[in-house]
């Protein structure tokens, strides 16, 4: 049974390998500087009989072929997946300055002969990246912003054209150049906003890695990192805002010894720390002309290279009956901007606003695809009608000049209905009693309340009271809130009036530390409850708070001395309380319902009337 398994499984991967299509590819850097070497590989996904190296003496061959081979197999979900891989490597160096071309190479499988694809390599005098510089140590922590030569990193906005009509459309690209090999990522970008375009991102991939591009007789690493198809949307001088960008950049901080044995080690050892480069792009200034003048009646502000079809689904139908007009314009301009084309229906017929449609994508062509407007139109009453041919215009910025283009013409028989759905009454349609039925109204049976047509509210008594009335209640209303500014700065009434309630709050917290059994807290807010009500209720400042100046100032206020002796009694027990053993102090309960008696007979004592002058 182990061997059926095995032998199944082998012809899957054998079966799997035979039907799999063969890739052969070669790939090598584009650009390269004299004398640098350079590695050239083939890859292919099965086993060959015979490889053919093509055509290299244009370069010297230092290693190479080197053959290295891959396999990983995969089960997932019950399904097989094998892939292999066979690689041929080729070292080479660069010797002349120059445009070569790599032919593709042969293998032979099975009889058959495959073909890589060809290469073309660039060879400048430049140099290549630079190398990044070794730090010594600093006390600078991580994540200073260093300074690197501006030619070397740098960004910018890269447009196909500088001048351009209104409407027409314009590449942007934004991309990043640099010559050093220290560069791990980037952070904080800050794309413009495209003030005054009409914009539409191309799909762009993630920046992964840097290709090397000739730049001016420099090697540098490129990568794109945003593209965007742009309109303009006003004529005139439009600015494209820089680009911001912040490079992170690593760099190895090598530590220093003065031992010559030591430095041997320090270079397995040496630490590496990431800084920062904040690089940004020049502005680009996009100059955009108006579209001529005379321009033709049927232009609906479209810009491009376009084309137009259109057509209807039936030419002959019955009254009421519902016909589709569909109108496709297709090709590269501003396709989502552009109005629907006008159209001159017969008076007869009832039609709607067009439902539009339509499958545009953007490359570095443009806007490509096509917008269709599909109109609804309904005719209402039997006859021969022509609906003459669509014009659209649009602007060709290639030839400079409006072009419009047209469709056929479509003739419509609309037949009569049938006999009970055209005649309802008195010869009129299912239309014209539901437009006649818009209009009428019944005639109202009973009694009505009628009023003078010219008798207004303005005059009468009602109104004057009314005016009156909203006089008087301002007056109050203005009367009692200024009471209660001034009652509100007499800082002595406002905590005469609140000393009740802040004390009933504490004894409310003090309630709690009751259930909880919690004496050194329950006395400690017994104590602040009585000595904020003194302080508030008798005007007392904290400052000068004690049982002498609180004594004084009650009998002041010709409180009973009996009253007073319990406040002072009821005080000392808190404060010995407080720290006292339980079995020595009375009930929490006793505590708290002679504190709120207490508090509520000097209450009904204490009046503003019996200020002491």
């Amino acid at each position: 049974m182990r061997r059926l398994i095995i032998l199944i499984v082998s012809f899957l991967f054998n079966w799997s390998l035979s039907a799999q299509d063969i890739n052969f590819t070669a790939s090598a850097p584009k650009v390269l500087a004299v004398g640098e070497q350079f590695r050239l590989t083939f890859v292919i996904n099965t086993k060959v009989n015979a490889f053919n190296a093509p055509d290299l003496s244009e370069f010297y061959v230092i290693m190479g072929p080197s053959t290295s081979y891959n396999q990983s197999t995969q089960i997932i979900n019950g399904k097989i997946t094998r892939s292999v891989s066979y690689t041929y490597t080729y070292i080479l160096q660069a010797t002349r300055e120059g445009n070569y071309d790599i032919p593709p190479a042969r293998v032979t499988i099975k009889k058959k002969t495959y073909e890589s694809n060809p290469l073309k390599i660039e060879v400048v005098k430049g140099t290549a990246s630079k190398q990044p510089a070794t730090r010594q140590p600093s006390d600078k922590s991580a994540g200073e912003v260093v300074d690197v030569n501006k030619e070397d990193l740098f960004i910018r906005v890269l447009v196909n054209k500088r001048e351009v009509y209104l409407g027409e459309h314009i590449i942007a690209t934004v991309k990043i150049y640099s010559r050093i090999n220290n560069l791990s990522g980037f952070e904080d970008v800050k794309f413009p906003s495209f003030n005054g375009f009409f914009k539409q991102d191309i799909e762009t991939p993630p920046l992964q890695s840097l290709e090397r591009e000739n730049v001016n007789g420099q090697i540098f690493g490129t990568g794109v990192l945003q593209r965007v198809v742009l309109f303009p949307q006003k004529s005139g001088e439009i600015e494209i805002v820089p680009v911001e960008l912040v490079c992170l950049l690593q760099q190895r901080v090598r530590k220093s010894t003065r031992n010559p044995f030591d430095s041997f080690f320090d270079d397995f050892f040496d630490s590496y720390r990431t800084d920062k480069k904040l690089i940004t792009s020049p502005p680009v200034r996009i100059k955009v002309n108006t579209l001529p003048e005379k321009k033709p009646a049927t232009f609906k502000g479209a810009v491009g290279l376009l084309n137009m079809s259109a057509s209807v689904d039936k030419t002959e139908v019955k009254v009421n009956d519902a016909i589709s007009l569909k109108v496709n314009i297709s090709g590269t301009g501003n396709l989502k901007i552009f109005e629907a084309p006008g159209i001159h229906f017969p008076p007869d017929f009832e039609t709607y606003d067009p439902k539009i449609s339509g499958k545009i994508a953007n490359t570095t062509s443009g806007s490509t695809g096509s917008r269709n407007f599909e109109y609804l139109i309904i005719p209402r009453h039997a006859g021969n009608y022509r609906i003459p041919p669509i014009e659209f215009s649009y602007f060709d910025p290639g030839q400079e000049r409006y072009k419009t283009i047209s469709s056929n013409e479509f003739n419509i028989r609309v037949e009569k209905a049938d006999e009970e759905e055209t005649t309802v009454i008195s010869g009129f349609s299912k239309e014209d009693i539901r437009l006649l039925g818009s209009d009428i109204r019944f005639i109202k049976t009973g009694r009505m309340k009628l009023r003078q047509k010219d008798k207004t509210i303005f005059g009468s008594t009602f109104f004057i009271l009314g005016y009156i009335g909203a006089l008087v209640l301002f007056f109050v209303i203005f009367i009692l809130y200024r009471k209660r500014i001034k009652r509100r700065t007499n800082l002595v009434l406002v905590k005469n009036r609140r000393a009740n309630k802040i004390a009933r709050k504490r004894l409310k917290i003090a309630r709690s530390y009751q259930k909880e059994k919690n004496r050194e807290k329950f006395y400690e807010e017994i104590l602040k409850a009585i000595w904020g009500y003194l302080s508030d209720k008798l005007n007392i400042p904290v400052s000068k708070l004690s049982k002498e100046t609180s004594v004084k100032i009650l009998k002041e206020y010709k409180i009973e001395e009996s009253l007073i002796c319990q406040i002072v009694e009821l005080i000392d027990a808190c404060e010995y309380a407080q720290y006292a053993p339980a079995e020595e102090s009375a009930p929490l309960a006793t505590v708290y319902e002679n504190t709120l008696k207490i508090i509520s007979k000097f209450e009904q004592k204490l009046n503003l009337k019996n200020y002491p002058s």
